[in-house]
């Protein structure tokens, strides 16, 4: 460890020697060695680069950046998009250096020496008198861990905008009465290892407060059956999530029906949704939480009304619903309209569109076509109606002899 932050204070004071007027070096963070590759037709080149994250201030305003010693590889937008810079576009493979990135968890060089501080304080402390090092108690040990724990800003860290509604009535205070009961003025879900996540308060003073009413239910890739909705309905599918976690003490308790999903995002950002259970079913509706640091759509209020309805009596027949819909659409989606309680407000997937149409191309009914087709073979949709069609033609050829 004394070697990682020797290098990164070292790059530090390379970066401040170079600051222009109005610029200021915040903090240094170090991911260690990553492969830049360049991909050509006929060589593949590949090399070794330590790379840092540049937090500073500029005029007032925080800019990020991914720095080798090559220069500025991407910056961080306000939205929390990676954007290549454009002398880099040519020279690295931008899918495989965001992979990375998503993989690695850096190292903060003011994390790191507020850590060396507090050793280096009790190594004094343990020296001082010529007294014999006091060995920690249990008691300790406790106090130690409920010592306030000061918030340190990392640019993946999902941030909940606290002022949205997640339903009609209900904001992630309303949901959590405990992160306003210890003042969480802001909430982020940061990413701690490769696919594992937590909830972090923080507080007026910038410390990290724990939340006990949230619980962590699954590990990593939990085998569930989640249908997603997306913000602004039009797309209702199965997901996978990273993790899941429940509140306890909530509405429904007991049963587990309520609580956050989160998943790996593009640039590494995490994907937050909240949940509903159904009561028979092992089954779950997800959606968006919405964040501040990021470009997501708000939520639509037919989307927050939805799940704000879905109580136990009604979320298996909603969720039935959206597993008949998805199953049998080819591009297995389909839209929140299919799947609310009112039943003419209904669109038809493309996968019904067009089978309507070859049914009237054939002139014969829908429900004759789909016998036809559940009989064909065919890797798309489009080849076996093609099938379907050309076997009812022929049929009909035969019968006009």
């Amino acid at each position: 460890m004394d070697k990682t932050i020797e290098k990164l204070r070292r790059f530090k004071a390379i970066q401040e020697s170079n600051v222009k007027k109005g610029e200021i070096i915040i903090d240094i963070s170090y991911y260690g060695k990553i492969t830049l590759s360049v991909n050509n037709t006929d060589i593949l080149d590949e090399r070794q680069q330590d790379l840092y994250l540049v937090k500073k201030e500029i005029n007032g305003k925080t800019q990020i950046e991914f720095k080798t010693d090559k220069g500025v590889i991407a910056t961080i937008t306000n939205e929390g998009q990676i954007q290549i810079s454009q002398d880099f576009k040519e020279l690295i493979n931008e899918n495989e250096f965001l992979l990375q990135l998503k993989n690695i968890m850096p190292l903060s060089l003011e994390k790191l020496e507020k850590l060396e501080k507090i050793q280096d304080d009790k190594v004094k402390k343990d020296k001082s008198g010529n007294k014999e090092p006091v060995l920690q108690t249990e008691e300790q040990t406790e106090e130690e861990k409920d010592m306030p724990k000061k918030y340190i800003e990392n640019p993946k860290d999902a941030k909940i905008d606290l002022s949205r509604k997640i339903t009609t009535t209900k904001t992630f205070y309303d949901l959590l009465p405990e992160a306003k009961e210890k003042g969480a003025v802001e909430v982020v879900v940061r990413r701690k290892g490769n696919l594992t996540f937590e909830f972090i308060g923080i507080n007026s003073a910038g410390e990290e407060v724990p939340f006990k009413t949230l619980e962590q239910t699954e590990g990593t890739n939990p085998n569930k059956d989640i249908v997603k909705i997306n913000a602004d309905g039009s797309s209702v599918k199965k997901d996978q999530v990273s993790t899941m976690f429940k509140i306890k003490n909530g509405e429904n308790e007991g049963n587990q029906n309520e609580g956050f999903t989160i998943k790996l995002g593009e640039y590494g950002i995490s994907e937050v949704s909240y949940y509903r259970r159904s009561s028979e079913l092992n089954e779950y509706s997800t959606i968006p939480v919405n964040l501040e640091n990021t470009n997501q759509k708000r939520t639509n209020l037919d989307v927050r009304e939805y799940m704000e309805k879905t109580k136990n009596t009604t979320t298996n027949d909603n969720i039935e619903r959206a597993e008949e819909r998805i199953n049998s659409d080819e591009a297995h989606e389909t839209e929140l309209e299919n799947i609310d309680d009112d039943p003419y407000n209904d669109v038809e997937d493309s996968y019904e569109i067009q089978i309507k149409k070859a049914a009237a191309r054939c002139k014969i009914s829908v429900e004759e076509f789909k016998k036809e087709l559940n009989k064909q073979d065919g890797n798309t949709l489009e080849e076996k109606i093609e099938k379907a069609e050309d076997t009812i033609n022929e049929q009909f050829r035969r019968r006009g002899r």
